[in-house]
């Protein structure tokens, strides 16, 4: 058969070509790899492709634009399992999204996304379909349309870098042309002296640990996630300094390894009380093994705390604004400025990243700073519980 040729590559496989000329030019097309095409297989395979050549088929093109066929071919579900899949491997290497970011992607796509446009090809999906996809979250709750929107933006965009489809049908959308306009962020709020002087008296209200790790929370300007998910391993040596894995600092983009807190006495106290009180576990915080039959929901903490805080407002009938865990971290550092703490170590403090040039050049951990700070803002705290705290302090507004 004219042009059918068995060549080896350098690495010793063995393939069947077919070579010919078409409008001038030598070209050559791939038929398989020896010893699983054999002679005869490849000589009537040839002979097949030879006579769409005397017609005027260009072979070699036409096997590249099937092969284009075929990837344009994939579903937005297999498309969005790439995406995870290559998700998961920048978690492994410690860069890219949070644990918690990944599952509560990946419970969108389920929820949402696949059951309305998951077996579709993802080159054929059009914004209207998105539109119902982000308005089908809606009934999830008031931030998941803007979270499914982000997550089908990011999909497709990983689909056109693979060449799975050719434009991203969400590049044009709004949320608010979708769901209308959406309610401002939550405002932060720091407690002003009297309100946090009369939190501090209230929180015996709330179980020790749970006290506790409010206090730790307060006091550290800690995320409630850091807290939640804490395990007793961390606190090192004799507990007098917490290292959070890097895979849980929100700062990892401009940070490498742990996250250095370094604690006052009082709080290693607190520590050791709380070690105590989970009697064996791995965490600082343990699930009820009852309620939760030992199996540990990330989530579980998180709502525990937050219900706490709420509850002693209620219960004592506090006359302190009403505050989310997150208010604690906006109440620490909003005192650690009141409290003249320079704005290096704040930003250290809560492990925020610099900016501009320092971001990029400025390594220090301020370890020795941040501990007299967290010393001087510990002292102050109980000054207001003891309703001590000096009329020289600069008072925070008790309303927003």
């Amino acid at each position: 058969m004219p042009g059918l040729t068995l060549s080896a590559s350098k690495t010793g496989i063995a393939s069947w070509y077919i070579r010919y000329r078409l409008a001038g030019k030598q070209k050559e097309r791939t038929i398989g790899q020896y010893p699983a095409w054999g002679a005869a297989e490849a000589r009537e395979k040839a002979k097949e492709l030879r006579r769409e050549i005397d017609s005027g088929v260009d072979v070699a093109v036409e096997k590249q634009r099937q092969k284009q066929e075929a990837l344009l071919a994939i579903t937005v579900d297999m498309l969005a399992a790439e995406y995870f899949q290559k998700a998961e491997k920048g978690m492994t290497l410690k860069t890219g999204m949070r644990l918690h970011t990944f599952k509560q992607r990946k419970s969108i796509h389920e929820r949402y996304v696949s059951p309305l446009i998951g077996r579709f090809e993802a080159s054929t999906i059009t914004p209207a379909q998105v539109v119902n996809v982000v308005k089908k979250a809606e009934v999830g709750g008031k931030t998941l349309p803007d979270i499914t929107l982000t997550h089908c933006n990011l999909i497709f965009a990983h689909g056109i870098g693979n060449g799975a489809c050719t434009a991203n049908p969400c590049r044009d959308l709004k949320l608010s042309a979708i769901v209308g306009p959406q309610e401002p962020p939550k405002q932060r709020i720091a407690l002003g002296q009297e309100e946090l002087g009369d939190f501090l008296r209230e929180l015996y209200r709330m179980p020790r640990p749970y006290e506790l790790a409010t206090r730790l929370m307060l006091l550290t300007g800690v995320r409630i996630n850091t807290i939640a998910e804490a395990t007793i391993s961390e606190f090192k040596p004799d507990f007098a300094v917490w290292e959070v894995p890097h895979e849980r600092r929100k700062n990892r983009r401009h940070t490498t390894g742990p996250f250095i807190i370094p604690l006052p006495a009082q709080a290693v106290e607190w520590v050791r009380e709380l070690i105590k009180l989970a009697d064996g576990n791995e965490y600082l915080l343990p699930v009820n093994p009852i309620r939760g039959a030992g199996l540990r929901n990330p989530l579980s903490k998180r709502t525990t705390i937050a219900s706490w805080v709420d509850r002693v407002r209620t219960e004592s009938g506090g006359k302190w604004r009403r505050i989310t865990p997150h208010d604690l971290r906006s109440t620490c550092k909003s005192w650690l400025s009141e409290l003249r703490v320079d704005y290096e170590t704040r930003q250290r403090f809560l492990d925020h990243a610099l900016e501009g040039m320092d971001a990029i050049y400025d390594k220090s951990d301020f370890v020795e700073h941040r501990l007299a700070a967290a010393n001087r803002w510990l002292a102050f705290l109980k000054e207001l519980e003891a309703g001590t705290a000096s009329s020289n302090v600069i008072k925070l507004p008790n309303s927003a």
